[in-house]
């Protein structure tokens, strides 16, 4: 691969390297050295654990199988838009948005086209993208910046059901309208077959790797310590599916590095750390969801974090921040990336669906927020 082509692939692997790279010109090289690097660090090995499963489970097809299995039960069109879309929303609870995007939405491309659906395939993956999101906000596993948030607890002094319950509302509302602008579809009866079907790929390994993703669970919630839990799955990858070592996306572990970096750079320059404080004294919500907008919002959560004691809002910002434009949540990225592939796409028709649906989304969370906060 050559430079060109590993940027495209790895875009905000480079941005966040740059941006910290600068950041380096700003701060002298000894406070970078003395930044607590333990809670960003923790996150990291957290995620890395959920990804070296991840990884496991698609080796293995299971995710794949899942959905196939449940898509030959559907018949008709409105039910099986349904499936596609709630088979993301679920699955981003435990697997991760952007895990959940890359596993759904090329099968949704794909059987739509096979069941002669393909007029339905843009509004849907378009719908799974925002399903994905909502989905992935109710877990501190659910996404990178709730794991960040959730790796912040002992810092702010907040419980389990505390983090729950700043994002229950929003995620319930979210879901009722991701559901009725599905059920916006008209229905219709399938009558083109679905296709192939994949198979299981060693399923002793399933029960394995569903044993390890527990593990990394009750650790992330501290039932166990992380570097148990972390030794324990490493150890069983590397013996039974060594492979998988080479399928997982060790980027994101480096943007979280890099954005640390970079945002620990920012709040140190006097200028722009007084326009964020200011911006997040008046209201520390809308603040992280209009700097979302522009920088992603993994990016403005560590950005934003340091600058109040309302972790709540900053947690609901990112995940409401993640609608928007097309960079609000790099799991939007994914989507589109897919949806370009196809011979018949087009940016202006996706842009016009994608926007529309976004903007309810912003509509409809923001009040929720200060209804339910």
């Amino acid at each position: 691969m050559n430079a060109s082509g590993f940027a495209k692939k790895q875009s905000l692997l480079v941005i966040s390297a740059i941006l910290a790279l600068v950041s380096l010109f700003f701060v002298p090289f000894e406070t970078v050295l003395e930044y607590d690097y333990t809670r960003i660090l923790r996150t990291i090995c957290m995620l890395l654990l959920f990804l070296l499963v991840v990884a496991g489970l698609k080796e293995c097809k299971a995710l794949d199988v899942l959905a196939e299995r449940c898509v030959s039960r559907m018949g008709t069109a409105r039910a099986l838009c349904l499936l596609f879309v709630a088979l993301p929303f679920f699955s981003a609870m435990l697997f991760s948005n952007d895990v959940s995007l890359l596993t759904f939405v090329p099968m949704a491309i794909a059987i739509l086209d096979r069941a002669g659906l393909r007029r339905l395939i843009l509004r849907v993956i378009i719908l799974q993208t925002i399903a994905a999101n909502i989905g992935s906000a109710l877990t501190p596993f659910g996404n990178p910046h709730n794991l960040y948030i959730y790796n912040l607890m002992d810092h702010y002094g907040f419980s389990i059901v505390d983090y729950e319950l700043a994002l229950i509302p929003i995620v319930a509302v979210g879901a009722f309208v991701v559901l009725a602008l599905t059920m916006l579809i008209k229905n219709a009866p399938l009558e083109a077959p679905m296709g192939k079907k994949d198979k299981v790929e060693n399923p002793r390994n399933i029960y394995v790797l569903i044993g390890l993703f527990a593990l990394a669970v009750i650790s992330v919630v501290g039932v166990i310590p992380l570097h148990i839990a972390l030794i324990v799955i490493v150890a069983a990858i590397a013996l039974l599916m060594p492979s998988v070592f080479k399928k997982v996306d060790y980027g994101i572990l480096l943007v979280f590095l890099f954005l640390f970096i970079f945002a620990n750079g920012v709040t140190e320059m006097s200028w722009i750390h007084q326009g964020l404080s200011a911006m997040m004294a008046w209201d520390p919500m809308l603040t992280t969801v209009f700097v979302s907008q522009f920088t992603s919002n993994v990016s403005s959560c560590i950005l934003l974090q340091p600058f109040t004691s309302d972790w709540a809002a900053v947690l609901v910002g990112a995940d409401i921040g993640g609608f928007g434009t097309p960079i609000a949540s790099m799991a939007c990225v994914i989507t589109l990336k897919f949806y370009l592939m196809e011979e018949d796409s087009s940016v202006k028709d996706y842009m016009k669906v994608f926007l529309l649906f976004n903007l309810i989304m912003l509509a409809v969370l923001i009040p929720t927020y200060y209804l339910f906060g």
